[in-house]
């Protein structure tokens, strides 16, 4: 597939379909608009693609994630055998059959490297829009319906989202497609809107104290401000930064002054946490990680069952943790929930994706090259991204954004190709 105007009309009409859909998933505003929405989009695509299926829906370039979300979904099944709360493993099931066919479709959709080639310039946009929404919040105080900030006037954005660690995750998680979209287009002028733009969104990841994001997004400027720019590009950008940093304080020095309060306190947690008499975030992370693994030794490995992993934290566990019951981290919610083959499964298809993201990055040149450290970057983010909130479950674009990484996996210069590694 060359291109969507050489396509018949349902081609036509699938890509306008999931086109105006995606935003939806991405940019929840309110929750009333995406639940029926979402099974209409989807049963709508089924049927146009049982209908007209040119090609299978399941093929050998994304047999990998299926046979997951397949194992996983019996998985989850079984567990209804031994879980103490058998209705949440129903409610999981659907969850995951969400997450499956929302991935074949928009799997399918990038068969066609036109969509494909353009779903990192619809992240760049969505990032600019998630940071408008976070201003527009820290400046009216308002947020919209879906936030837990909504009708309480707090200043702390949490833009489409229920609360503000979910906005810090996938700021975080789209942060590269801000910086090397510029690149990849060859549109260099990009880069002026997003080295000030990249700048907000570490200035409201450090609003919200969401300390993983602040850690990881700091690692990832620093690799790229000294890795991937030039001298040239060093002197300009830091002169630039120097000059807005100085208008902007002549300006709004009090705001200024706020920020850099606001600063000095969240840099102090980092180093203080420790020694601090109530738990910490960070603390009650690393309190979580060993509480998971404690209830994975107990079910035997094989997990308490979809969505039990709060049930079975409400005890003893929840009084050394701080009070919270969510993992806080995707990977301890695999193994919690659903043991070592949920938690080998998923990281089996994550490093794959890796593993062959980085091959592609080193045989590569030019836009390809970039384009694929791009994805690399912000696959390899996704470590501290699923640890921020406190579950990403209900965030089904998730593996919308997996899609694409699975199709860009199997791609070439201009052109699909055979799978990576044959």
């Amino acid at each position: 597939m060359t291109s969507t105007a050489k396509k018949p009309l349902h081609w036509q009409l699938l890509l306008l379909i999931l086109g105006l859909y995606a935003p939806l998933e991405f940019y929840t505003f309110t929750n009333n608009l995406v639940g029926i929405t979402h099974y209409l989009v989807l049963g709508l695509c089924l049927v146009l693609i049982f209908i007209y299926p040119e090609t299978p829906l399941i093929q050998p370039r994304n047999i990998r994630p299926f046979l997951f979300l397949a194992g996983w979904t019996i998985l989850n099944l079984a567990s209804y055998i031994w879980a103490m709360d058998k209705a949440l493993v129903l409610n999981y099931t659907v969850f995951i059959l969400r997450y499956t066919t929302l991935f074949l479709i928009y799997n399918k959709l990038f068969e066609d490297p036109v969509p494909l080639r353009g779903f990192h310039w619809f992240l760049f946009l969505l990032v600019l829009l998630y940071v408008g929404t976070a201003l527009v919040e820290m400046l009216t105080f308002k947020h919209l319906p879906v936030s837990r900030h909504y009708g309480k006037g707090s200043f702390i954005p949490s833009g489409p989202f229920y609360g503000e660690n979910q906005l810090a995750s996938y700021l975080l998680l789209f942060s590269p497609f801000l910086l090397f979209v510029p690149r990849v287009s060859g549109k260099r002028w990009l880069a002026v809107l997003s080295a000030p733009v990249i700048l907000v969104v570490a200035v409201i990841t450090v609003i919200q104290g969401a300390r993983i994001s602040m850690i990881a997004l700091g690692v990832f400027l620093a690799y790229f401000f000294i890795v991937q720019t030039t001298w040239k590009s060093k002197v300009i950008l830091l002169l630039a930064a120097s000059l807005l940093a100085g208008g902007i304080y002549a300006r709004y020095n009090r705001e200024v002054y706020l920020l850099y309060q606001v600063f000095k306190k969240q840099a102090g947690t980092l180093s203080s946490e420790q020694t601090s008499i109530y738990m910490s975030s960070i603390q009650i992370r690393v309190q979580l990680i060993k509480e998971t693994l404690d209830m994975a030794a107990r079910s035997g490995f094989i997990g308490v069952g979809g969505g039990n992993y709060e049930p079975h934290m409400q005890g003893d566990a929840i009084y050394r943790t701080g009070g919270i019951t969510n993992p806080h981290n995707y990977f301890m919610e695999l193994l919690g929930n659903w043991g070592l083959p949920g938690l080998f499964g998923f990281l089996y298809l994550y490093l794959y994706w890796l593993a062959g993201l980085w091959k592609l990055y080193r045989k590569s040149t030019g836009a390809d090259r970039q384009r694929y450290l791009m994805y690399l970057i912000s696959l390899l983010l996704f470590v501290p991204a699923s640890s921020v909130p406190s579950s990403i479950r209900w965030d089904y674009f998730v593996w919308i954004y997996f899609a694409a990484v699975n199709s860009t996996l199997h791609t070439r210069p201009r052109q699909l190709a055979p799978e990576v590694g044959q």
